[in-house]
């Protein structure tokens, strides 16, 4: 899954992966990046800082710093955020951070499913669903889930270009369309 607008972040995702050396050490930095990530997006006043041409490098700078050390982030995740910051893309964190897991996810042979249901999927059964996908594959899925009570019951799931629909509407629109075809028979 491709995110959208991030093709800015490949050389950004290109050099992380290089100078971390292994996978393991890009996935240590997620978590500090990710703490970053949150405090960017909840906090508008840190988006007009970032982002005022009024304040200078060295204030902007130093907050940067400030706020990877409190999200505990390894010095290769502070040296990103800065250069984002010195690029002026820093308020695309969430990109990049999107990005280096896609770039994982390849790297490891994990494929990703898109499942959405109309309510919360409880532990069991997305491992369940999980299970399945990874049997039919043969590969590593991830699952992304997404709620959409259209569906009334049950789940769809995408993945890549296979649909897999086990939702009451779908069984509900299959029923219709049989009366349907049944009725104009007679």
């Amino acid at each position: 899954m491709k995110a959208a607008g991030s093709a800015f972040a490949r050389p950004y995702v290109d050099a992380l992966f290089e100078v971390a050396g292994t996978l393991d050490a890009v996935e240590a930095l997620l978590p500090g990046l990710d703490t970053v990530a949150r405090a960017l997006e909840s906090s508008e006043e840190l988006r007009l800082f970032v982002t005022n041409p009024g304040i200078g490098r060295k204030e902007k700078a130093a907050l940067l710093s400030s706020l990877a050390r409190a999200a505990k982030a390894p010095e290769l995740a502070g040296r990103l955020l800065q250069a984002l910051l010195d690029r002026g893309r820093f308020l695309k964190l969430a990109f990049v951070l999107e990005a280096i897991r896609e770039q994982l996810d390849v790297e490891r042979g994990v494929v990703q499913a898109m499942v959405r249901s109309c309510s919360p999927l409880g532990a069991d059964a997305e491992k369940g669903i999980r299970e399945a996908l990874e049997a039919r594959t043969g590969t590593r899925v991830r699952l992304l889930t997404e709620l959409d009570p259209s569906l009334l019951s049950g789940f769809v799931v995408r993945l890549g270009s296979e649909v897999f629909d086990a939702s009451l509407s779908r069984r509900l629109t299959r029923a219709r369309k049989a009366l349907e075809n049944a009725s104009g028979a007679a």
